[in-house]
């Protein structure tokens, strides 16, 4: 199969429905994409200790204590330290992970980064060579991503893609070629469009079945309340969005808790779409906007969570590559810790859900924690998030994989 990749569309356009705003991104070519990575003056990993530190453990901040790391993973030995950072007044919080993204450049790379985002799950990629450049990168946010996801062909979104016909979901196709196909250029786990028009119940729970038997998992798009029946009921790990169109039945949120499955509700999509950024609505709706309420959103995602569903933080940032709308990498992802607190969450709650929950639901064993052997992916804040999530923007230091990144983001308001 000839897979073409594209230069400034996205894969797909949900027309009618909560579509994620990957469409129409400029894209980057890859070259340039290459020259700017290698342009980069990423200096070596020293063994650092940060002294007299308080580290949030995923409950509560610690009395001062010292963390090591030496190159890219924290290490509880102390000999032979090269770099003192004195942590005194500060806070340390593990690296923060957006689980719903769309960076297709170095400079999205560096703004999350900027903003201690170190690990990104991009949830579509049109280019393969640009993706793959993109995934492990010295000093950068870690980047995994899906490749082609599953359309059917009666969808808007498969009407306006530049997916060739034989990896579109015909009536009837076995699903396996197409999961092949994605996994064999790259992808990182799979994603199924699971709107009003995708793939049928079945080809759903064939595909899940069969990702499943390959030893990875798979994202469901489902914008609204029916597609979330669907997903739910293909056994989809994660499930992307969260319904704005009406509120989730009360059995089927037990569904979703029985099932061990997560969901990432990208509140702030949502709270831009229904409050000061109209266009935004407008291209995810259209005029189809009865029932549909951001107060939806709010409460869903409190049910969700009130039953136990692991709950992971995702923003549906495009960063500036999608004209008609800026939605910025890195800033988002700490506006959507404020909104996680504002449906229901603790302060540390929202920041399991930046951290240590998406990394054991993505299973990424070596992150989402301060402790000996995982990755030195770290933030130094001025201030306690638990007294105010916000903080989470008071940035002192970041480092990405035991690198530190020099141009941290300065705090702004909430």
């Amino acid at each position: 199969m000839h897979f073409k990749q594209l230069a400034s569309v996205s894969l797909f356009l949900l027309e009618g429905s909560r579509a994620c705003l990957h469409d129409h991104m400029l894209m980057p070519q890859v070259q340039d994409v290459k020259d700017a990575l290698s342009k980069r003056d990423v200096p070596a990993p020293v063994k650092t200790a940060i002294q007299n530190v308080r580290v949030f453990d995923g409950n509560c901040i610690s009395e001062p204590q010292t963390i090591i790391f030496d190159g890219e993973y924290i290490t509880d030995c102390d000999a032979n330290i090269e770099q003192v950072v004195d942590g005194t007044g500060r806070i340390l919080i593990p690296g923060l992970i957006d689980s719903h993204a769309h960076v297709q450049s170095v400079e999205g790379l560096e703004n999350m980064t900027s903003y201690g985002v170190t690990t990104i799950f991009n949830m579509a990629c049109p280019d393969y060579d640009l993706c793959n450049s993109l995934k492990s990168n010295p000093g950068l946010a870690s980047l995994f991503t899906s490749m082609i996801p599953a359309l059917a062909p009666s969808g808007a979104s498969s009407k306006v893609s530049s997916v060739p016909l034989d990896l579109i979901l015909q009536p009837g196709m076995d699903p396996k070629p197409i999961v092949d196909y994605s996994f064999g250029n790259g992808s990182d786990y799979f994603k199924i469009v699971s709107a009003a028009d995708g793939p049928t119940q079945d080809q759903q729970n064939e595909i899940v079945t069969y990702v499943h038997s390959l030893g990875h998992f798979v994202v469901a798009h489902a914008p609204s309340v029916d597609p979330y029946k669907r997903a739910v009921s293909a056994g989809a790990d994660v499930l992307q969005h969260i319904p704005d169109d009406g509120i989730v039945p009360a059995t089927l949120v037990q569904s979703i808790k029985d099932n061990n499955q997560a969901a990432t509700p990208t509140i702030e999509i949502f709270r831009r779409a229904y409050s000061f950024q109209p266009q935004i609505l407008q291209f995810l709706r259209g005029n189809n906007t009865a029932n549909a309420s951001y107060e939806n959103v709010i409460e869903n995602t409190k049910q969700l969570h009130g039953a136990g569903v692991p709950i992971l933080a995702g923003t549906d940032s495009v960063g500036n590559t999608v004209p008609a709308f800026y939605f910025p990498f890195g800033e988002s992802l700490h506006q959507e810790l404020v909104n996680l607190v504002a449906a229901g969450m603790t302060p540390a709650e929202a920041l399991r859900a930046a951290t240590i929950v998406p990394a054991t639901v993505h299973r990424l064993n070596d992150r989402g924690a301060i402790r000996p052997g995982m990755r030195a992916d770290l933030i130094m804040l001025n201030s306690d998030p638990l007294v105010n999530i916000s903080n989470t923007r008071d940035i002192a230091k970041v480092w990405a994989g035991g690198v530190e990144y020099a141009d941290v983001a300065k705090m702004t308001g909430a």
